[in-house]
């Protein structure tokens, strides 16, 4: 099996496997450079589109992960777990902090079957689902250098962070809501 450094640090932590791969935020999750893109893409719940760094990140922190709707295994687990982080960060959401599902398959996951699926956990207003240009998607999985031209071998991560930061957290597998709740206040301070 020949796999690339990142494919084996997501296979590692999947597995449980605590590995030192590069800097480490304050709270322990593995901190990566970022190239955020611009991307415009179409909102599920408004129908409107509009640029995810300007207009939905701006000056809070995110947390996003890349979703497909008929994921059985990581997109609904990842989604449960922010789901119920969205309830531990309580009024932060929305004023100081926001959640971000972007699609990996745009062909099926029209805005009606992310409004499902979000709906199916509990996303609230300010956790936003994405959908969109395949070329806009894959370039901003490349700028988390999450990108597999593969829907169901994509790396599971939430990426947490800020548009200006040249670094991002990366929490790979399924982290617990505390997890995710600890990463984010790690970046409000």
């Amino acid at each position: 099996m020949n796999l690339s450094r990142r494919d084996l640090l997501v296979y590692l932590a999947a597995m449980g496997v605590s590995v030192i791969a590069g800097p480490l935020s304050a709270k322990g999750a593995l901190k990566a450079p970022v190239r955020l893109y611009d991307a415009e893409l179409l909102h599920a719940r408004t129908g409107e589109s509009m640029h995810v760094v300007s207009e939905v990140m701006r000056d809070r922190v995110v947390a996003l992960n890349f979703v497909f709707t008929a994921c059985s295994s990581t997109c609904p687990l990842q989604s449960a777990s922010l789901a119920r982080a969205q309830s531990l960060l309580g009024a932060r959401m929305g004023r100081e902090v926001t959640f971000l599902s972007i699609s990996i398959d745009p062909f099926n996951d029209t805005p009606a079957q992310l409004n499902r699926f979000a709906d199916a956990h509990g996303a609230g207003q300010d956790w936003h689902f994405f959908t969109g240009n395949v070329d806009a998607i894959d370039t901003l999985r490349e700028g988390f250098d999450l990108f597999d031209p593969r829907r169901d071998d994509h790396p599971p991560v939430i990426a947490v962070g800020r548009a200006d930061a040249p670094d991002w957290s990366r929490l790979y597998g399924i982290p617990s809501p505390e997890v995710i709740v600890d990463e984010v206040n790690a970046w409000l301070v």
